[in-house]
């Protein structure tokens, strides 16, 4: 063996130990720990993650804002009330008696919500708690022959959006911020109108 090449392999290996320098061995376990992660990663992490959620652009629901003849609200807290289209106009019907309301709050709560898109679905196999749909801040239910109900959650961390569920799914979407803004009017109204026994 010449000397060149033995003074190469004395640098590489300890001929007295047979190891290879700490450097080497750092970087062989360093490479080992990399495509542990990268195999953790790709089976561990995905059942971790919460679901993708997918844009929608659809509308959230399909009505007629001049059709709806009732709109019931079942709030978390209190007693549910309801509006009511008749020939005059809405007509507040809540515990102890009815009132005629003012129709544009109404006309206003569902023209927002006919106009309403899909932004964000999230899916079903989440906690509907996280989004404050467990229980939710109120039911409303739509009716005019046919019945739509829709579960309103919290608002997202931006305050842009708004979780719900058009039920009986359990699919959780969110939705403009708006819708909420049209629903605290109407809890407004209903709250500081006087009923006529």
């Amino acid at each position: 063996m010449s000397a060149d090449v033995r003074v190469a392999d004395e640098h590489w290996i300890d001929d007295a130990s047979g190891d290879r320098p700490p450097f080497r061995r750092l970087l062989i376990m360093a490479g080992v720990a990399a495509v542990l992660a990268v195999a953790v990663g790709a089976t561990v992490l995905p059942g971790l993650a919460p679901p993708v959620p997918t844009r929608t652009g659809e509308p959230l629901v399909e009505i007629d804002p001049k059709k709806v003849r009732v709109i019931e609200i079942t709030p978390r807290e209190g007693p549910s009330y309801a509006f009511v289209r008749n020939e005059q106009g809405w007509e507040l019907i809540r515990q102890g008696g009815s009132m005629m309301v003012p129709d544009d709050r109404l006309d206003g709560f569902l023209t927002t919500l006919a106009g309403l898109t899909r932004l964000v679905e999230i899916g079903d196999d989440v906690d509907p708690t996280e989004f404050g749909l467990a229980p939710p801040r109120a039911r409303v239910a739509l009716r005019n022959g046919e019945e739509v109900t829709l579960a309103l959650g919290d608002r997202n961390p931006p305050l842009t959006g708004l979780y719900v569920q058009v039920l009986p799914s359990s699919k959780i979407v969110l939705v403009g911020a708006v819708l909420l803004w049209e629903f605290d009017k109407l809890a407004a109204l209903a709250r500081t109108q006087p009923v006529e026994p």
